[in-house]
């Protein structure tokens, strides 16, 4: 054998075992659901949700202070945290990048990004979408958040802390235009244990629009 073609049979080889290492690698998928398009929830909003929250003391207390205040509600001020916004009646757009997703909601026009390959800050400072990363699961795409401000998961009134932690699952059913969005809720100040709803969106033709929340300052004033 040449000297040429030694050489060249080592670059197959080396082609043929990168090809092998990237496929084995976990989250790695030679074709993955593209997500990119407009979504719509079927049903209406997290009033359908059919699970009761795990409550601490701490939560069921924070719950028990919005009974007695509902209008305390920051949503009266048109300030939402995020779950509240990814399970609202009202679209969002996905965008779908090789190092980012890009999330455009109606609702609130909230613009949220979440990079792949990327570690979450060690001490971030709260927002309202707070900060978001993706990984793969195979075909299931995943995102975590975490440095949100304390608010309301749904109108109900389910509280939240700013030590909470959001985990979305979404994956792809086999029509190609629906999607099954597991939200795992993991707040260990307000609940006992983590806990899960899921929800359903279907791929839509309709644009997200703009939407105007009219604040209401005389609400909720002491």
């Amino acid at each position: 054998m040449t000297s040429a073609n030694s050489a060249a049979g080592k670059w197959v080889k080396s082609a043929i075992l990168a090809a092998m290492l990237l496929w084995f690698t976990p989250g790695y998928a030679a074709e993955r659901p593209d997500f990119s398009g407009t979504w719509e929830m079927e049903g209406w909003s997290a009033e359908e949700w059919d699970v009761e929250p795990p409550y601490s003391e701490a939560g069921l207390a924070a719950f028990r202070a919005w009974q007695a205040d509902p209008l305390s509600d920051p949503a009266h001020q048109c300030l939402f945290s995020l779950v509240r916004i990814t399970t609202a009646p009202m679209l969002h757009e996905i965008v779908q990048d090789d190092d980012r997703i890009l999330m455009v909601y109606e609702y609130d026009h909230q613009v949220r990004r979440a990079y792949l390959d990327r570690d979450l800050p060690e001490d971030p400072y709260p927002t309202l979408m707070g900060y978001s990363k993706a990984t793969w699961e195979g075909d299931t795409l995943v995102i975590e958040a975490q440095g949100i401000k304390a608010g309301y998961l749904r109108p109900q009134g389910v509280p939240h802390s700013d030590q909470l932690r959001v985990v979305e699952k979404r994956t792809m059913l086999e029509d190609g235009a629906t999607l099954a969005l597991e939200t795992i809720i993991d707040d260990p100040l307000y609940f006992a244990q983590p806990w899960s709803v899921t929800t359903q969106w279907k791929k839509t033709d309709f644009e997200v629009m703009d939407y105007d929340c009219i604040p209401r300052p005389h609400l909720g004033d002491e």
